[in-house]
This record gives structure tokens, C-alpha cells and sequence, in this order.
């Protein structure tokens, strides 16, 4: 019932009021549920964005946000070394999955959803990069604005078009799937990782390139991966 409840919250939420969000510029990160280092419950790795091969040994599931600063940090700082070492050499398959914190994520996500399939993660890099900018613009009213910049590298040529991908009914729908998977790990922050089947808060060994790569190098090790 619980993933049923936040799949409709996140339905239910409006498409963009445009108004100033506490959580886009609070503390927004992850403080999983008690037992979070146990292997959690089995979810479909189908919903979600997929970045490497889908028959890599190990999977990482990465929940975030655009307007989350330290999702910010694990893209740029992070990210970068885990892809070059694992990622593109099809050790590790990462799957992106969506966990909007306010209205501007929802805004934003939707719009990354209306561009061309291939250009998806080049949107989220671009919201990342502007992660201030629309920010900003959120608390100035202009939040729309911001994105539409954004989306018009992509396609999304006018505000008309924008307000498409922000009233479509489907791409909502998609992101409460996705949302909803986040039950059954216990997510409740960004950024939250699921790593080989455990859930991981961004802490320790998880905020830098070489703490992260020893975690993924001892499960490659397990699995006799070299």
C-alpha cells in the first residue's frame, strides 16, 4: 500500500506552480530505513534509464534529483571515474531512476522524458550543470523559462511545447512507476544507491571516486570479475 500511496502523491502533485521549493535548496540527503544494508527486496530494473550493458555483472541503481546538491556532486566528481572504470569497460550496468523531491524536479524530468530517447542523460547533465540557474529561477517565478532554455537544445522548441510535456498524462504516469519502485529499498532522500542489491547512502566511501570504486572492486572480486 505504502508504494501505491507515493505513486499517487506523485500524481497528484501539480504540474509546476513555479514557486520557490525548501527541499531544491535544503538538505536532501538519503537517510535509509532501518536494515537498509540488507539485500533489499527484488525490483525490475526495467523502469529506469540504463547506462552500460544490460548483462554487466553488477547493477547500480542511483535514485536522484535535478535540484539535489549532492546528486550534483556524485554527477560531476564521482560519476565521471565510475563510468570510464566500470561503466564503459561492462563491469557495472547503472540504472537512473527519478525520485523528484518538488515540483521543479517533476517539471524538469518531464521535460528530459519529452526529448529524444538518446539525448535523456544529456539533459540530465545540462540540468545539472544549470542546477543554480534553475534554482534560482524557480524562486524568481521564471522556472519555466529556465527549463525551456534548457529543452531547446533537445527539441522542445517553444513554451508551448514545454507546457506538452508537462501536462502529459503518460510521462507523469511513468515517473510515479519509477517513483514507486523506491518503496520497496526504502528510499526516502537523494542521492540513494542500490548497489548489487544493498542500498547505500551518498556517506563513507560512497562520496568519493576511489571509496566507491573499492566497494564495486570487492563485489567484482566476489563474483571472480577481473
Amino acid at each position: 500500500m505504502a508504494s501505491i500511496s507515493r505513486r499517487l502523491a506523485l500524481l497528484a502533485l501539480p504540474v509546476l506552480a513555479v514557486v520557490a521549493c525548501g527541499a531544491a535548496t535544503g538538505d536532501s540527503s538519503a537517510t535509509p530505513k532501518p536494515g537498509a544494508d540488507k539485500p533489499a527486496a527484488s525490483v525490475s530494473d526495467e523502469l529506469g534509464h540504463v547506462k552500460g550493458d544490460p548483462d554487466a555483472p553488477i547493477t547500480l541503481i542511483e535514485y536522484a534529483s535535478p535540484t539535489c546538491g549532492a546528486c550534483k556532486f556524485w554527477h560531476d566528481t564521482v560519476q565521471p571515474v565510475i563510468y570510464e572504470k566500470y561503466i564503459a569497460t561492462g563491469k557495472v550496468k547503472l540504472v537512473y531512476r527519478e525520485f523528484p523531491l518538488n515540483e521543479i524536479d517533476i517539471a524538469a524530468y518531464s521535460m528530459a522524458r519529452c526529448a529524444p530517447t538518446e539525448n535523456y542523460f544529456d539533459v540530465i547533465s545540462d540540468l545539472f550543470e544549470n542546477q543554480q540557474g534553475v534554482i534560482l529561477a524557480a524562486q524568481n517565478g521564471v522556472a519555466k523559462t529556465a527549463l525551456l532554455t534548457i529543452g531547446q537544445e533537445y527539441g522542445i522548441k517553444d513554451m508551448a511545447a514545454l507546457d506538452a510535456c508537462l501536462t502529459d498524462k503518460d510521462i507523469r504516469t511513468e515517473l510515479a512507476d519509477v517513483f514507486a519502485t523506491a518503496e520497496a529499498f526504502g528510499v526516502n532522500g537523494t542521492p540513494t544507491f542500490v548497489l548489487d542489491g544493498k542500498v547505500r547512502n551518498f556517506e563513507g566511501d560512497y562520496r568519493t571516486p576511489e571509496g566507491f570504486s573499492k566497494q564495486i572492486d570487492a563485489l567484482l572480486a566476489e563474483k571472480g570479475v577481473q
